[in-house]
């Protein structure tokens, strides 16, 4: 009996790192695989089923890879595997939120910059240049929180952007305010796009505010400022002091709005977004028809100014745009620029407080002003109340000389 020397010893079969691969047969005649294995983050033996043998090893096989990467992790079950790959499913077919800044820019492009005045629409712009300093570049709408915005406005009262002001003060509450109001806007914006469910920062509060006080001339200083003012710049002046209207309402004024034979001015105002007539007073009345004239002889002869042209023109010959130099330039010739605080709009509280002063009634200087509230009205009204004062002054506590009380205390001591 000779024995086969050429045959190869056999090798013993290789103990699986993770456990067995093992079969089971079902009633209905279907077999299933099953991965089994030790699992040292749990301390227990855990399976998995599989549909083939081969899925089965190929799955342990990868185990130990990752075993060995010192890459291993508990794999998921068959039920968090399924709710995994909806959350995925669901990731991909949801919308993409757009970017904080990419959707401001956008907004403010398309929606705002059509029907805002160019100083609203500037302190939007100006609001996205301090939130580019402080939110990542890649912050999208549905990542602003309340918290964010907290810390923002804790970031924006060290941050100065203006070149003509000291830039060593502190922001103004007003300024922090002013940001927060534009955010809220775009965010609003938002849920009308789809973007968002709802606002995050809707009803957060703002910073306290101290209110400005609310500068106006005299009747002698006014009469010195429009008998020194400028030539080009006389005609707004006066027709500020004579209306109380709003800057930007006068600024924007064509010769179609004005009517001199019903001596009414039609005014749009962007600030509450609607157009209103107000009284012309003959002495605008006269102001304006002695400049559409002057404008008419520069005109070729016989041809009449358009409806369409800009009635208050800067020395340039262009519609006004910023006022501040001309402003300047009428308070010293007026002798009033060292008085502090007078702006162009102290115009606006100067009528109102001489219209109070005249007699007019509050619901009168609220429809010839355009406040959209009587209580922005009643401001003015409650720091002229003359009745107010009579009883201030009525009051004696014995310490005026020459009073009834303090001589009746004399005469029982």
């Amino acid at each position: 009996m000779t024995t086969a020397t050429n045959e190869k010893p056999q090798r013993p079969k290789r103990k699986r790192r993770f456990g067995n691969v093992y079969s089971r047969k079902w009633a209905s005649g279907r077999r299933t695989w099953s991965a089994a294995w030790w699992c040292k983050v749990e301390r227990r033996t855990l399976t998995r089923a599989f549909d083939t043998e081969k899925e089965a090893k190929d799955f342990l096989a990868e185990l130990e890879k990752r075993f060995l990467a010192e890459r291993y992790e508990v794999p998921p079950t068959l039920a968090e595997a399924d709710q995994q790959e909806e959350k995925a499913r669901v990731a991909e077919e949801r919308p993409k939120v757009p970017t904080l800044l990419a959707y401001a820019e956008s907004v403010v492009d398309r929606r705002l910059e059509p029907v805002l005045s160019k100083p609203a629409v500037g302190i939007f712009r100006a609001a996205i240049q301090a939130w580019s300093d402080f939110f990542p570049k890649g912050t999208r709408l549905d990542e602003i929180t309340p918290a964010k915005l907290l810390d923002y406005r804790a970031w924006r009262t060290t941050k100065r952007y203006s070149r003509y002001r000291d830039k060593a003060k502190p922001i103004s509450p007003r300024t922090v305010n002013a940001d927060q109001t534009a955010l809220v806007r775009i965010l609003n914006e938002a849920v009308l796009d789809g973007h968002l469910v709802k606002n995050p920062l809707a009803g957060m509060k703002k910073l306290r505010s101290a209110r400005r006080q609310r500068r106006y001339m005299t009747k002698e200083e006014l009469h010195a400022l429009l008998t020194k003012c400028p030539e080009h710049f006389r005609p707004l002046v006066l027709t500020a002091v004579y209306t109380g209207a709003r800057k930007g309402e006068l600024t924007r004024l064509r010769w179609g709005d004005i009517d001199f034979e019903g001596a009414k001015i039609a005014l749009y105002r962007p600030k509450v977004g609607n157009a209103d007539w107000i009284d012309m007073h003959p002495a605008v009345a006269a102001e304006l028809k002695r400049l559409r004239a002057s404008r008419e002889e520069l005109c070729e002869k016989g041809e009449k100014l358009s409806p369409e042209e800009h009635v208050f023109l800067s020395w340039h010959g262009t519609p006004f745009v910023e006022v501040r130099r001309s402003w300047i330039l009428a308070l010293k010739a007026a002798g009033l620029a060292e008085r502090e605080g007078l702006t162009f709009h102290s115009l606006r509280h100067s009528f109102a407080t001489h219209f109070l002063q005249g007699g007019g009634a509050v619901t009168d200087l609220q429809q010839q002003l355009g406040h959209a509230e009587l209580a922005t009205t009643q401001i003015y009204a409650s720091a002229l109340s003359a009745r107010r004062r009579a009883a201030v002054m009525a009051l004696d506590f014995g310490l005026v000389e020459g009073s009834a009380s303090s001589s009746g205390t004399a005469a029982t001591s």
